[in-house]
């Protein structure tokens, strides 16, 4: 795990700034004669950037945890007013969204001056498109949790929460098995938590494995403030809870509320300051065997293009020039999805993670 710096956010961003313009030529230029040198440069540019990225990225200085002296001050600090929100990784949503939007703008690019046929291919792809942007959408949201964090953070900033004073453990992944959709295949869900104890006692906080396993890797054993709103009671399910290390660095996530409990139902009002925090620092996002298969799918459809970009569209074959935009379009399908499934099944390195396995009573 390596952090994050100015030159890989740098160079992640011109990388998807030359793709997305790519994509936007095919559009606003639709009707440029070939070859389309323009398209070919900001493709161009944008693998040159990409590589760069994964290069920057895996140069980058390794994450470690915080220095002794922050991991253990003398007088026990008080809860800070200002807890910071998670960041969006905007870099993230933005790749997705370009790879989505892919097929339909191959499908653009095929129908060339086109027809009725390639008009009504092309308005059945894009609401194919639409649709898988708002199914991806809804599954990737964050927006329950974020209200739940915000109520945290607004309690914080009155001086109004329930707070503990615990050590970082270690991370763990749950793997739940349940019966699949299928007969005779496994329904796999699972679940990431960093381990705090009080004492005997453990409390999950809950989140990605990305931000699960920062926070192992840079907080483990050190202590500090576990904290709740005081308006629990007004949240369903999960509690918001976050860890300020004494350190200064936070990390925020859902909270089971019957561990929590016991800390709840008493009045605990810890001293409160106006002491500066922040967000555990960033991460670089390269993971070979994740975006190996990405790059390796927007390569394919660059060369499967390649001949119809140089050509044009319609002086091709519209057989050939149909077959070849189509293996593009399904080669970022494809291969993106196998790399998702890696990032599933992939944790982050340099930590020693506890696997667990539970089962449907249903399969037990």
């Amino acid at each position: 795990m390596r952090r994050s710096t100015p030159i890989t956010r740098a160079l992640g961003a011109v990388g998807l700034a030359c793709a997305a313009t790519a994509l936007a030529l095919v559009f606003v230029r639709y009707d440029a004669p070939s070859p389309r040198g323009d398209i070919l440069s900001a493709l161009g540019a944008a693998a040159v950037a990409a590589g760069a990225w994964a290069l920057a990225c895996r140069a980058a200085p390794p994450l470690g945890p915080a220095s002794h002296a922050a991991t253990q001050p003398s007088p026990v600090p008080p809860l800070p007013l200002r807890l910071p929100l998670p960041a969006r990784d905007v870099g993230r949503a933005t790749g997705a969204v370009l790879l989505i939007l892919t097929p339909f703008v191959l499908t653009r690019l095929a129908a060339g001056s086109g027809g009725v046929l390639a008009g009504a291919v092309i308005i059945f792809v894009f609401v194919v498109t639409v649709k898988a942007l708002l199914f991806a959408r809804r599954r990737a949201s964050q927006a329950e949790v974020r209200r739940k964090l915000h109520v945290l953070s607004e309690d914080a900033r009155r001086g109004e929460l329930h707070a503990v004073r615990v050590r970082v453990g270690e991370p763990v992944r749950m793997r739940y098995l349940k019966r699949g959709d299928k007969p005779g295949e496994l329904d796999i869900t699972q679940f990431h938590w960093l381990v705090l104890r009080d004492g005997g006692r453990e409390i999950r906080l809950g989140g990605s494995h990305e931000e699960v396993g920062r926070a192992a890797l840079r907080l483990g054993g050190q202590e500090g403030w576990l904290c709740w709103p005081e308006r629990w009671k007004l949240i369903d399910e999960d509690l918001p809870a976050a860890f300020v290390a004494d350190g200064g660095e936070v990390i925020m996530g859902l909270a089971d509320p019957e561990e929590a409990r016991p800390y709840l139902n008493g009045i605990t009002r810890p001293p409160f300051s106006d002491r500066a925090v922040r967000r555990l620092p960033r991460t670089a996002k390269f993971s070979a065997p994740v975006h190996a298969r990405i790059f390796g799918g927007a390569l394919l459809a660059v060369l499967l293009t390649a001949p119809v970009l140089c050509f044009g569209p319609d002086n091709l074959p519209w057989v050939l020039d149909w077959l070849l935009c189509a293996l593009a379009a399904a080669s970022v399908v494809v291969f993106p999805l196998r790399g998702a499934g890696e990032a599933t099944r992939a944790l982050s390195d340099g930590l020693s993670w506890t696997v667990r396995e539970e089962k449907d009573p249903s399969i037990a």
